[in-house]
């Protein structure tokens, strides 16, 4: 990366309603450090410390360019669904957002820069149609539910292609460090 370029990560992405606290900040240059160098990365930290619009400036950021551009998929819970679209509407207003998430989901049209917001069990059983598109970034929401590689929730995740791979837990290990590797798979 050039110098200019890591400055850039630094500053507030365009487009973010938010102030970044410090460790934010920090974060989120990590962050576009390891997804710019094509790494997964796993951001672990307690809950209520602003993961979410960590990832958020994250997507706002990637998406200045065309070589990491591209839609954010989503997979946490059920229950925050709900949480992840005020959180991108409150933060990134504009920025589009659908849920790909019961009988009527669809993927057509997707844009750029959109966030697609789905379930685990949504995903585990339309990681094929999923697969089809070129994402920019897949994001796991606590991301503890892929611990046990060998879990077809895990194995449907690991299929999905993206530019950039974010998992996001605030239990990185729960009962071994087996399940850090998981998550890092």
């Amino acid at each position: 990366l050039a110098l200019e370029q890591l400055r850039e990560i630094e500053r507030q992405p365009a487009g973010l309603d938010a102030t970044l606290r410090d460790y934010q900040r920090r974060a989120l240059n990590w962050l576009a450090r390891m997804t710019s160098l094509g790494l997964g990365c796993c951001l672990a930290d307690d809950m209520g410390l602003g993961k979410t619009v960590t990832l958020i400036a994250l997507h706002l950021h990637r998406r200045k360019d065309a070589a990491s551009a591209g839609p954010t998929l989503v997979v946490c819970p059920t229950s925050l669904m709900a949480n992840w679209q005020r959180e991108i509407e409150r933060f990134a207003p504009g920025t589009p957002v659908r849920r790909f998430h019961g009988a009527r989901r669809a993927l057509d049209g997707l844009a750029d820069g959109e966030f697609v917001l789905t379930t685990y069990g949504t995903m585990r059983r339309d990681a094929a149609r999923l697969a089809e598109v070129a994402w920019g970034m897949v994001v796991a929401d606590e991301a503890q539910h892929v611990k046990n590689p060998y879990a077809s929730t895990a194995r449907a995740l690991r299929s999905i292609g993206a530019r950039a791979r974010v998992a996001l837990t605030g239990t990185p290990v729960e009962n071994n460090l087996s399940e850090l590797w998981a998550i890092l798979d």
